[in-house]
């Protein structure tokens, strides 16, 4: 089943998003699960450039262990998530090609 996962930036978002150090273990955390991740990116405003926020759709037998995936993640854990919103996702075009 896949799961989307939308969390907005807490208010520390700019200064955790410059820790270098962090964002290198959040990498590396998805780099980790690349196997269960079908898409993830960050979300920007409409300026392109300030990051606001992330997306990610992943497999994941349920919604708790699509919750469980993003808690485990050192951005998450240090703060950087305030609203987290996840929905489960019937994809219909994936890649521009219909499933």
């Amino acid at each position: 089943m896949a799961w989307l996962i939308l969390s907005d930036d807490g208010p520390d978002g700019p200064r955790l998003r410059a820790d270098a150090e962090l964002m290198a273990a959040h990498w590396a955390y998805e780099l980790s699960i690349r196997d269960r991740i079908l898409a993830a990116g960050s979300l920007r405003s409409d300026d392109g450039e300030t990051k606001t926020g992330s997306l990610l759709i992943v497999e994941a037998s349920s919604r708790d262990e699509a919750m469980a995936l993003i808690a485990a993640d050192p951005a998450t854990k240090a703060g950087l998530r305030g609203q987290i919103a996840i929905r489960y996702w019937n994809p219909a075009i994936l890649d521009h090609a219909e499933l």
